[in-house]
């Protein structure tokens, strides 16, 4: 079905998408007061306008997350991003009006900002990374869609959504394609969307617009600390108004990742580590600025690639590898779900590797299976300290003689 049937078949029921989704502030104009579906009706709106009190009591603050800013003006919160994807070029803003307050005046740039009515209550999300972020605020009953629940890896999550009758949009059973017109029917009053060029849904962004959808990217991707990837949780929040419980989350998971790496931090010795894998003969080699670098220098580990800087990841054929990395210690996100003879029957010449050699090749399979996807992707990226911990007690045995692996596992020598 094109996307204009769709949209004039949903016109001829007399409930246009913006409409049943409370027509975003992009399509009001004035100072009008917000007359939305989500009008004083809906939980947290203002009835009584005073233009002279502040109706956000708790608010968000970013200082790992290098790309996002937001203020605060009374019933109004204006996001920026100053990366909205891989390939942008200049930032984008959004203005969040609270619901029941008039539409602001804004001038420049700002006049033309996409605007949307917090706090949203249908939320769309277009990523697997996404609900744990709306599990840990309290938010699930905000969520009308996952693009696919059960590519949701954590298991406690993915049933979370199911009890919250949470509805799939996907393009078939184990996909993560959008169906634009599954996603309509949940009348949506917000999506989230990681826009990742190139991706399979990329293009279907302006379409998803063109129903009257809101639609904001999350990169959080482009972060160069696992820290600051996770503070992302605090984005979510200020489309649900629960920055208060977002910012105790992330103080929580900061503290932790900064107590291992406090430790680590005193050890004498630091071990050589190999990071990755290869690819069709092809090894994607991550520069120091990427966040997985940054873990292993802060679980106590020394890159054996130092040198290489930059923001993409260089290309090298396995003998640049080898020559490299010959005397690392450890071995870490090799091949998945490999056994030791596996990867040498693979490619023989690694054998010439020592932490191979010793048995010390680690991947980050144990939370994976084919049907939901690997846990590691979408929990690891919430839960750096749990990653931390993990990757310091690869390396540094002595510092936790009983810890339990959550995302990584050792390839076993049969």
């Amino acid at each position: 079905m094109s996307i204009n049937r769709l949209v004039a078949g949903l016109a001829a029921t007399t409930m246009c998408v913006a409409t049943l989704t409370g027509c975003s502030h992009s399509e009001q104009s004035g100072s009008s007061a917000n007359t939305s579906s989500s009008g004083p009706s809906r939980q947290g709106c203002i009835k009584d306008f005073d233009p002279s009190k502040d109706y956000f009591g708790d608010k968000a603050t970013f200082g790992d997350a290098r790309d996002i800013t937001v203020s605060y003006h009374k019933s109004y919160k204006i996001v920026t991003l100053k990366h909205p994807s891989n390939t942008a070029t200049k930032p984008v803003q959004y203005v969040l009006v609270q619901c029941g307050a008039p539409d602001p005046h804004l001038d420049g740039e700002l006049a033309k900002a996409q605007r949307i009515t917090i706090p949203t209550t249908k939320v769309a999300l277009g990523s697997t990374t996404l609900p744990m972020k709306f599990q840990m605020l309290g938010k699930l009953d905000s969520v009308a869609g996952m693009v696919n629940v059960d590519r949701v890896g954590n298991p406690d999550t993915r049933q979370a959504l199911k009890d919250h009758k949470v509805a799939s949009f996907a393009a078939g059973d184990n996909a993560t394609e959008i169906n634009t017109e599954k996603l309509a029917a949940l009348r949506p009053d917000l999506f989230i969307f990681n826009l990742v060029s190139g991706s399979d849904n990329t293009s279907k962004i302006d379409k998803i617009k063109e129903m009257g959808i809101p639609v904001v990217a999350e990169p959080n991707f482009l972060e160069s600390t696992p820290l600051g990837r996770a503070e992302w949780i605090k984005y979510d929040s200020l489309f649900v108004n629960a920055e208060k419980t977002a910012n105790q989350k992330y103080d929580e998971i900061a503290e932790k990742y900064h107590a291992t790496a406090k430790r680590t931090a005193k050890v004498k010795t630091r071990p050589t580590v190999l990071h990755g894998s290869q690819y069709k003969g092809v090894w994607y080699i991550k520069p120091n600025e990427n966040y997985a670098i940054q873990f292993l220098r802060d679980a106590g580990g020394e890159y054996v690639f130092k040198d290489l800087h930059g923001v993409a990841s260089r290309k090298l054929d396995t003998e640049a590898v080898i020559k490299q990395a010959h005397d690392a210690d450890f071995w870490i996100d090799g091949p998945e779900k490999s056994s030791i003879p596996q990867i040498l029957k693979a490619d023989p010449r690694l054998k010439s590797l020592k932490a191979l050699d010793n048995g010390n090749m680690w991947d980050a399979t144990p939370r994976a299976d084919p049907k939901h996807g690997n846990d590691y992707w979408q929990t690891g990226v919430v839960r750096p300290d749990l990653v931390l911990a993990d990757l310091t007690a690869i390396l540094h045995p002595e510092l936790d003689r009983d810890h339990q692996f959550h995302f990584y596992r050792k390839a076993t020598a049969k």
